[in-house]
């Protein structure tokens, strides 16, 4: 498998629950779900830089909804309001313990692949190139706040290859992330250390 297809014939794709009054945040022992909005997402993407996601990057809260609605593992989460459109990928496998289901917002679209030759995961690094990043933010222009619409989100094409070269392409991203993460701890340590000599600098007697 090589080629060019539209999104929406390998993957499936939702948008999250309305909510209809204000959310209230709880703390995660005092909640039963967690709330996945663009809030989140986008200051994940400030201070890491890094497009993996996961459920306790969101905040807990009292949902009284069905079951139906929660978001699985394994899955794309994509704004659809707004000039941000980084695709963020849940994965299915993690380190932590989390016990609390997760509803996505409205602010966004869930994306999951429904054929076994095409990663969830790729999808999502896929929606991140440049190319698929124009059509998305064609498709969401138009009005004061951009939105960006399933129907639109179904007709993006994708250049899909083979599984093999998906993982070689993913396990490459994902040591450029780290790269990148460890250069801005780096910078951001360098910057606390300055300032402090500069606070020094600033007590010594002329």
């Amino acid at each position: 498998m090589n080629k060019t297809i539209q999104l929406g014939d390998v993957a499936d794709i939702r948008i999250g629950y309305t909510f209809r009054e204000k959310i209230e945040e709880v703390k995660p022992e005092l909640g039963n779900a967690r709330v996945a909005q663009i809030k989140e997402l986008r200051k994940l993407w400030d201070d890491t830089g890094s497009r993996l996601v996961s459920a306790t990057d969101f905040p807990a809260f009292q949902w009284q909804g069905k079951s139906s609605q929660f978001a699985e593992p394994d899955c794309v989460l994509l704004p659809s309001r707004g000039e941000f459109l980084r695709a963020f990928y849940w994965p299915a496998v993690s380190d932590e313990v989390e016990e609390l289901p997760v509803v996505a917002s409205s602010q966004l679209l869930v994306i999951r692949s429904k054929d076994d030759r095409v990663l969830t995961e790729f999808i999502g690094w896929s929606l991140n190139q440049t190319a698929a990043q124009n059509f998305l933010r064609m498709g969401s222009a138009g009005s004061s706040m951009p939105m960006l619409k399933k129907r639109d989100l179904v007709e993006l094409p994708l250049p899909i290859p083979s599984l093999e070269t998906q993982h070689k392409i993913l396990q490459l991203n994902r040591l450029w992330e780290q790269e990148q993460q460890l250069t801005q701890a780096l910078l951001k340590n360098r910057e606390a250390m300055l300032q402090g000599m500069y606070q020094q600098l600033l007590k010594e007697k002329n």
